[in-house]
């Protein structure tokens, strides 16, 4: 049976003539646009972000959670990424393109560790998920790896006393990886990993107990943290979304498109909508009115 909702995050790209379907869902197009649309402003968001704020937790929490009790003042999602060097900027494979597994994460807390705990610092591992445990919390606002995730890395510190710390750290975790690339991947012709991009943080002192929903994803970091037993919610990024929906399928009664800025809300119609532009906001809501069809 199909589950009623799927939220495809960044499957909507800007182009010359506003918005288009990431490449990864043209062989779904035709069922899409003839789907009543509504449309909302939404902020840039990953699976494990947009699951976080569905919730209304910040995203470490839900990692931090599964931790031992007293376990360090602050926590951090430590998202891994790859990058190649342009003329001017650095740009970041999007995340749904870079094979991520538990050994990559095991790995990392290896290699990354006895740097870490010098600062009383330490990266743990939650199956494939990634968190990094400060005894000392650090006060800086960094993007949300889904602002970075496809895009070109930050040249400037994050808002905050400690933006130029974080820097420093996550350029000293860059030079690790360069020094101690990872055989494993290597091995099996996968890309090297160049670093680790710490967001969604949260203190000791806020921690509540983590709510739970039900979801399906192939998310590295969400599938580590949510159970997708009796899920009526899919999320996942245009690059696994293959996997989730095999062409030819019935699609969700519910597709939810997110990217650039915007989220559209694609439901069956009696009327399917035909001609002009297929992605072109109209009647644009806010992302509150969003999060509370989502919550509900």
């Amino acid at each position: 049976m199909s589950i009623p909702l799927l939220l495809v995050t960044h499957g909507l790209l800007s182009n010359q003539d506003g918005l288009t379907l990431h490449p990864d869902l043209f062989s779904w197009q035709r069922l899409l646009v003839k789907r009543k649309q509504q449309w909302f402003d939404c902020s840039s968001k990953n699976p494990l972000a947009l699951y976080a704020k569905i919730l209304d937790v910040e995203p470490a929490l839900l990692l931090a959670a599964k931790l031992p009790k007293n376990t360090g003042k602050q926590y951090w999602i430590a998202s891994p990424y790859h990058a190649q060097l342009s003329r001017d900027s650095v740009r970041v494979m999007p995340e749904g393109m870079l094979p991520w597994c538990e050994q990559d994460a095991a790995w990392a807390c290896e290699l990354l560790n006895p740097l870490l705990q010098e600062d009383a610092m330490q990266l743990y591992h939650i199956g494939s998920a990634l968190i990094l445990v400060c005894e000392k919390p650090l006060h800086a606002k960094p993007a949300d790896f889904s602002d970075i995730a496809g895009k070109s890395l930050p040249n400037r510190h994050p808002k905050g006393a400690d933006g130029g710390a974080v820097m420093r750290l996550m350029s000293e975790v860059q030079m690790m990886f360069k020094q101690s690339p990872a055989k494993h991947r290597r091995q099996c012709g996968e890309v090297d990993i160049h670093g680790l991009w710490f967001w969604g943080a949260c203190e000791a002192n806020n921690m509540e107990t983590a709510p739970a929903k039900a979801v399906a994803t192939r998310d590295a970091f969400l599938s580590a943290m949510v159970d997708g037993k009796d899920a009526n919610i899919t999320i996942t990024e245009p690059e696994q979304f293959s996997e989730l929906i095999k062409e030819g399928a019935e699609l969700p009664k519910q597709v939810l498109l997110l990217g650039e800025g915007y989220a559209v809300l694609l439901k069956q119609s009696l009327l399917p909508k035909f001609g002009g532009n297929h992605w072109l906001p109209k009647a644009v809501k806010e992302e509150s009115e969003l999060l509370s069809i989502l919550r509900k």
